[in-house]
């Protein structure tokens, strides 16, 4: 994970389309864990509907204090796995994340990314609604969530727009 900070140190001095090639097409942007939440990401337990909220209202209101996950460099057509397990792409160590949770494919040549739930036990959610099994075609700026773990899915060019605005300055939104 790379701060939105440290980010923005990088943005500065690369193009779009050079911030682009390092990041690759979309970012998943969260917030870091908190003081006291350790303890409960060991530990199964199910997601609750106030946390994925919380979590999302955070994702909004703390662009600066956010951290980017690093993935890997994705190809014309690729799939990303989410989860707790080791050999997944995104690994998520939380309680309320099944160990295969969802999977991401991106399609560079419709510019479409998909995400789908995997059956997971506490579910995958975007903005709020769950999904379930089936496929669903996200857009810039959804939130995703899965189990009580908030992302916000930002292509990069929106990333790197927001990244260009000078911290608490005129339509950033404290950041």
């Amino acid at each position: 994970m790379i701060s939105v900070k440290e980010l923005r140190a990088l943005g500065a001095s690369l193009s779009e389309e050079k911030f682009r090639h390092q990041l690759g097409p979309f970012a998943l942007v969260q917030r870091p864990v908190r003081p006291g939440e350790t303890e409960e990401l060991a530990t199964t337990h199910t997601a609750s509907p106030g946390t994925i909220e919380q979590g999302m209202l955070s994702l909004i209101f703390e662009f600066e204090n956010l951290l980017v996950a690093t993935l890997p460099p994705l190809g014309e057509t690729d799939s990303l796995m989410i989860g707790r397990l080791p050999d997944c792409e995104l690994v998520l160590e939380d309680g309320s994340v099944s160990k295969q949770h969802a999977v991401l494919h991106w399609n560079q040549a419709e510019g479409v990314c998909t995400l789908k739930d995997l059956g997971s036990r506490n579910g995958t959610f975007v903005n709020g609604v769950i999904i379930m099994k089936r496929e669903k075609a996200l857009r810039d700026g959804d939130i995703l969530s899965f189990g009580n773990v908030p992302f916000w899915f930002l292509l990069t060019k929106t990333l790197y727009a927001r990244l260009q605005k000078l911290p608490g300055g005129p339509g950033s939104h404290g950041g």
